[in-house]
C-alpha cells in the first residue's frame, strides 16, 4: 500500500465528506451512505478496476477508505452529533419550558454559549450577513468530541479484538464484502459475464423509468411498493402495521447471497413479529410504542434487549480464550481498550451521570457494537438500527422517577449520537475492511493505521462541512426534516416527558426480557447441538425499520436461491449468481447516476430507502 495511494484515498475521503451533507440533507437526493453498503464506495471500486497501476490490495483499501468515510457525515456520527449541539437553545420556548426542566442545570461545558449562533444554525443569518460563528462551537465541540474520541478508540479496540476470531477462527461470511472481492480477483471474468449485465440492466431500467417520472410526471412509473395497511383497515388487522411489500433489487441480491437459514430467519421472524402484534390486537392487549429505540413496539424492544444479552454473552464466552490471550499479549491494544472505557466513565461522571447509569450506558454501547457488527458480518444486514435504548429498558423495568431530567438528557444525548441510529455504525465497516485486507495479505496493523487516518480526516472534514452548510444556506428550513427538526427534539422530549410524567415500572415487563433471552439462547443451542433451527439474527432484526423496508426483497432473494438449489443444485446456483450480483451492481450504478442528476436538476430520486 504505497503512500501516494493512501494520499489519493484521503483526497477521496475529503471529497466524499464535503459532498455528502449537501447531497443528503439539502438536495435530499439518494443517500450517499445510509446503510452498511454505501453505493459510492462500490462505484469508486468500479472506476478503479481498469487501472493496472494499482494492485488488488490498493483497490480494495481505497474501497475500504470510502466505506469507512461514507457513514461519518451521516448517521455514523454527524447526523446525530452536530444538530444536537445547538438544538437545546433553539427548540426551548416559554411554552415547553425545556430550559428549566431539562438542560438549564447541565454543566456549562456541555452547552452552546452563544444562543444567537444556535438559532442561526437553524434559521440562518439575514441576507448579506452570512458567516460561521466558529468561536461559539469551540467549547461544545471539545466537550462532546472528547466522548466521541473515547467511543471511536473503543470501536477500533473491539475491531482488533474480534478480527481474528470472526475472520480466521469462525470464518464469518461477510456477505457485503463478497462483491468487492469478486470484482478484484486476479483474472476475474465477472464483468464479462452476460447474466451480470442482464441483472444490472433490469435494475437500471427500473430506476431510469421511475427517476425520469420524478422529472417528467407525464412519463409512466412502475410501482415498487405496496402498502398492505391500505387493505388491512379493520381490527385486529390494523394493529399489525406498518406493513409494506417493497422491491429493492440490491436487497434481493443480498438475500440471494445469504445462507439459507439466515435468509429464511430474516423474513420469517418479521412475519412472526407481525403475528404477535395481530394476537395482541385480537386480545385487545395494550401495545405501547417504543420509547426511543428503532422499534415499533415496546414489548419487542424489551425482547430484543433480552436476546442481545444472550447473543453477546454467547459471543464473549465462545471467544473468551482468544480475548484473554490477545489482551495479555498486546499491551497497546489492552491500553487502548481499557483507556477508552475509563475515558467514557470519567466523561459521564464529570457530566453528572450517576454510577448505575454509567454502567447501563456501557452495557448499551457494548450490546450495540457487538450485535450490529455480528448481524452485518454474519448475515449481511444492510440497515441495523438498535431496537432499544436505555430509556426503553430502564424505564419500563425500574422507572426513571429518581433520575433528574438533565442527567437523563445528557445520558441520552451521548447514547443518541453514537448507538441510537446504528445504520452506519463504524465497527461493521472496520471489520469488513479487515476481511478484505486479510484476503490480500495486508498486515492488520497496517490496515488499522490507514483506517485510523481515514477516520480522523473524515471526522474533521464532515464536521466542518455540516456546521458550515446551514449558516451559508440561510438555515435548515428546506433541509431534511428528520436530521434538523424531528431528530434533535427527541432527547429533549423524552427528558421533559420523564420530568412531567415519570415512567412507572412494571415487573411484568421482565417476562419480555426473559422471553427474548431464552429464545435467542435456545436458537443458538439448537444450532450448535443439533445443527438445526432458525438463525437468531432474524429475531433481533424483526422490529427494526430497515427490515420493515427490505423483508420482502430479502424473501425474494432467499426464495430464488432455495428453488435453484432444490431443482438444479450448485450448478444452477453458480449460473444464477452473476445475475443477482448484477442486481446489486445495477442499484449501485443507478444511485450514482441519480446523485449526479440530483445535483444538476435539484430534484431528488431515492434509489435506496432513506
Amino acid at each position: 500500500m504505497r503512500k501516494r495511494v493512501v494520499a489519493l484515498g484521503l483526497l477521496i475521503v475529503v471529497g466524499l465528506c464535503l459532498f455528502t451533507p449537501y447531497n443528503n440533507f439539502k438536495l435530499l437526493a439518494s443517500p450517499v451512505g445510509g446503510n452498511q453498503f454505501p453505493v459510492l464506495a462500490l462505484a469508486l471500486l468500479l472506476l478503479l478496476l481498469p487501472f493496472r497501476g494499482l494492485t488488488r490490495v490498493e483497490k480494495l483499501m481505497l474501497w475500504s477508505m470510502a466505506l469507512l468515510a461514507s457513514g461519518i457525515p451521516g448517521s455514523g456520527m454527524m447526523r446525530t452529533f452536530i444538530p444536537n449541539i445547538p438544538a437545546a437553545a433553539y427548540f426551548s420556548t416559554s411554552t415547553n419550558d425545556w430550559e428549566r426542566k431539562v438542560w438549564g442545570t447541565m454543566p456549562d461545558w456541555l452547552k452552546m454559549p452563544d444562543t444567537e449562533a444556535a438559532k442561526a444554525f437553524f434559521n440562518g443569518y439575514p441576507l448579506g450577513q452570512e458567516h460561521v460563528p466558529w468561536s461559539a462551537w469551540g467549547l461544545p465541540l471539545l466537550a462532546w468530541g472528547a466522548f466521541a474520541l473515547c467511543f471511536f478508540i473503543l470501536t477500533f479496540s473491539v475491531a482488533a479484538l474480534l478480527r481474528k476470531q470472526w475472520i480466521e477462527s469462525e470464518r464469518f461470511a461477510f456477505p457485503l464484502v463478497q462483491l468487492p472481492l469478486l470484482l478484484t480477483e486476479p483474472k476475474s471474468t465477472l464483468l464479462r459475464t452476460p447474466t451480470l449485465w442482464i441483472g444490472a440492466g433490469l435494475a437500471l431500467a427500473l430506476h431510469t423509468l421511475n427517476g425520469f417520472h420524478k422529472l417528467y410526471p407525464s412519463l409512466p412509473e412502475l410501482t415498487t411498493t405496496i402498502n398492505a395497511m391500505d387493505f388491512l383497515t379493520e381490527p385486529p388487522w390494523n394493529q399489525i402495521g406498518p406493513l409494506q411489500l417493497s422491491l429493492f433489487p440490491l436487497a434481493v441480491g443480498i438475500g440471494f447471497l445469504l445462507s439459507g437459514e439466515v435468509g429464511l430467519s430474516l423474513w420469517l421472524f418479521f412475519v412472526l413479529f407481525k403475528l404477535q402484534c395481530l394476537v395482541a390486537g385480537y386480545q385487545n392487549w395494550d401495545q405501547p410504542a417504543s420509547l426511543s429505540g428503532f422499534s415499533f413496539r415496546l414489548f419487542y424492544s424489551l425482547q430484543a434487549f433480552g436476546g442481545a444479552l444472550a447473543l453477546v454473552g454467547w459471543i464473549l464466552w465462545g471467544a473468551r480464550k482468544h480475548l484473554r490471550t490477545t489482551l495479555e499479549t498486546d499491551k497497546k491494544l489492552r491500553g487502548a481498550f481499557f483507556g477508552s472505557v475509563i475515558g467514557i466513565v470519567l466523561w459521564e461522571w464529570a457530566a453528572g451521570i450517576p454510577p448505575a447509569l454509567i454502567l447501563a450506558s456501557l452495557l448499551m454501547i457494548v450490546l450495540a457494537l457487538v450485535t450490529v457488527s455480528w448481524a452485518t458480518c454474519q448475515a449481511g444486514v444492510l440497515f441495523m438500527a438498535m431496537p432499544f435504548t436505555t430509556f426503553d429498558v430502564l424505564g419500563p423495568l425500574l422507572g426513571m422517577s429518581t433520575v433528574a431530567p438533565p442527567t437523563l438528557y445528557t445520558l441520552y444525548r451521548a447514547e443518541y449520537g453514537f448507538v441510537y441510529n446504528t445504520r452506519e455504525l463504524l465497527l461493521p465497516g472496520l471489520l469488513g475492511g479487515a476481511r478484505a485486507a486479510s484476503e490480500t495479505g495486508l498486515p492488520p496493523r497496517r490496515y488499522f493505521g490507514i483506517a485510523g487516518l481515514t477516520l480522523t480526516v473524515a471526522v474533521l472534514v464532515a464536521g466542518f462541512a455540516l456546521i458550515r452548510l446551514p449558516y451559508l444556506s440561510g438555515g435548515t428550513a428546506a433541509f431534511e426534516s428528520w436530521t434538523f427538526r424531528t431528530g434533535p427534539q427527541i432527547p429533549l422530549q423524552l427528558a421533559a416527558s420523564a420530568a412531567s410524567s415519570p415512567l412507572r415500572p412494571a415487573l411484568s415487563n421482565l417476562w419480555h426480557v426473559f422471553g427474548g433471552f431464552v429464545t435467542v439462547a435456545g436458537l443458538l443451542l439448537c444450532r450448535v447441538r443439533f445443527g438445526v433451527g432458525l438463525h437468531p439474527i432474524g429475531f433481533l432484526t424483526a422490529p427494526v425499520y430497515g427490515l420493515h423496508m427490505a423483508w420482502f426483497s430479502v424473501m425474494l432473494g432467499w426464495l430464488a436461491k432455495t428453488l435453484l438449489l432444490r431443482l438444479g443444485g450448485m450448478g444452477a446456483y453458480r449460473l444464477a449468481l452473476p445475475f443477482f450480483l448484477g442486481l446489486i451492481l445495477g442499484d449501485a450504478l443507478s444511485a450514482v447516476f441519480w446523485v449526479i442528476m440530483g445535483v444538476l436538476t435539484g430534484i431528488a430520486y431515492q434509489v435506496l430507502p432513506a
